[in-house]
């Protein structure tokens, strides 16, 4: 049987990936949002508010300790698709449940730490201007912590029982109704107080805790979903399955600790340069977000599609890759475009965060250049998502978060450093960096599914 994509596998990660991606986007806009609003501002308000989410970014992807956030939630996805895969739907609001109540934990602590967000940043030699910024950001965005995480509790599950257009569309309702209060609460209009930067905070606030509220009521109550997940005796936690979250979320917590971390770290390092190169790595980094959903959509259907595979213990090698052979194709042509963009008219794509003012025309150029090399990096990251969350499918979690050690902090950490700092080319260099660190993890993660698909003698969940 041929390894090669064909219709049928790229029309099933299809229709997995565009509603995530899209559902994903929804949630990304929201930040989009505050930081093009926020542009207006000035420089110093983007500036602020991209120091406010590099240390947000850690606490909501992964947290502190044994692993925490995002990579605890990630399970969610290998537990709920192999119980698809063999039959056993019925096991699935458990896996639910169980989600909630390590968000719920997690919470705490991740609140404790950004509540201290200004001693942080000071700490770190950042300009205390900004840091007072971010700190009137991070008062109100910190209360985003649990429906954040619960919201992709209900994202990963609803997606492996095939109802990802639910999300989608609470995802994207979420997005307008942002706009709208982001323009009221940070200008002052509609009546309502000129709040600044603040205001964005409080209007992430509404938007993520009304889409919790909606996607809870809906599981808990709705009859679509009632017999599957209502959300019985939800109070009990299940430590069978909290232990099985661990086991597999400490090391996609660490994987995603090396990542975000690293991108917090080289965020850190830009504001010690100055104001404009800070705005220009925030502008690169929203970028590559939005731009990069494609690719996070594709690597999800990826590992879902494997782990139904593996839950109904179909491990013939030729399946398995054709699975990522096809997911990878999907990437090429979905990144494809929007890279010739950024790179024939990367002002333009600038100017959408800063607008045409005249305080804003120094970090035309500097923005403009970073965001060239950061179009090839975001094409090689997705890349090393697809690969990566393909072994994850396979419960494969210790090797791949060490290869995503040994790249971004063994590579590219000092490759953004020497080409950054001791050659001067300052946010473009921390850009470089990350560019080769992640050539060498593109590298390395199809060999590991390999050598896990030739020794397939593992157990579902």
């Amino acid at each position: 049987m041929s390894k090669l994509p064909n219709t049928l596998e790229l029309g099933n990660i299809l229709k997995m990936a565009l509603p995530l991606a899209f559902g994903q986007l929804g949630g990304i806009i929201i930040g989009i949002t505050d930081t093009l609003m926020l542009g207006r501002m000035g420089p110093d308000a983007l500036g602020a508010v991209g120091l406010a989410l590099a240390v947000y970014g850690i606490i909501l992807t992964v947290g502190m300790g044994m692993g925490m956030g995002m990579g605890m939630i990630f399970p969610v996805i290998v537990l709920a698709s192999q119980a698809r895969g063999a039959g056993r739907l019925r096991t699935v609001p458990g896996i639910i449940r169980q989600g909630l109540w390590i968000a719920g934990i997690l919470s705490v602590p991740a609140c404790i730490i950004l509540w201290n967000l200004e001693e942080i940043l000071l700490r770190t030699g950042q300009v205390p201007d900004l840091v007072q910024m971010a700190g009137q950001y991070m008062d109100y965005m910190l209360w985003t912590v649990f429906p954040a995480l619960g919201l992709f509790v209900f994202m990963f599950a609803l997606t492996t029982m095939g109802r990802v257009g639910t999300v989608a569309v609470t995802m994207w309702l979420g997005a307008g109704i942002n706009v709208i209060l982001d323009y009221a609460l940070i200008f002052g209009n509609f009546g309502f107080p000129a709040m600044g930067i603040a205001g964005a905070g409080l209007a992430s606030v509404i938007v993520y805790t009304s889409g919790f509220l909606f996607l809870f009521t809906l599981l808990a109550f709705h009859r679509t979903f009632r017999s599957g997940t209502r959300f019985r005796r939800a109070w009990r936690p299940k430590w069978p399955v909290i232990e099985q979250f661990f086991r597999l979320g400490w090391p996609k917590s660490l994987e995603i600790l090396m990542i975000s971390g690293l991108f917090s770290v080289f965020s850190l390092l830009v504001g010690r340069i100055g104001v404009e190169a800070i705005a220009a790595h925030t502008i690169a980094f929203q970028i590559s977000m939005v731009v990069g959903l494609g690719s996070e959509g594709i690597a999800n259907a990826v590992a879902i599609r494997i782990g139904i595979a593996s839950g109904g213990k179909d491990y013939a090698g030729d399946n398995l890759w054709r699975v990522l052979n096809s997911g990878l194709l999907l990437l090429f042509l979905f990144m494809l475009p929007p890279m010739v963009v950024l790179n024939l008219f990367p002002l333009w794509a600038v100017g959408l965060f800063v607008g045409s003012d005249s305080e804003t025309q120094n970090l035309l150029p500097v923005a403009s250049s970073v965001v060239v090399v950061a179009a090839f990096f975001i094409f090689i990251h997705g890349f090393c998502l697809v690969a990566n969350r393909a072994s994850n499918g396979l419960a494969d979690m210790k090797i791949p978060a060490l290869i995503t050690v040994a790249a971004y902090w063994g590579i590219a950490l000092p490759a953004g450093i020497v080409l950054g700092f001791f050659m001067d080319l300052g946010v473009l260099g921390i850009w470089w960096g990350l560019l080769i660190g992640g050539a060498a993890a593109a590298v390395s993660y199809p060999m590991r599914f390999g050598w896990v698909v030739r020794h397939a003698s593992f157990k579902p969940g």
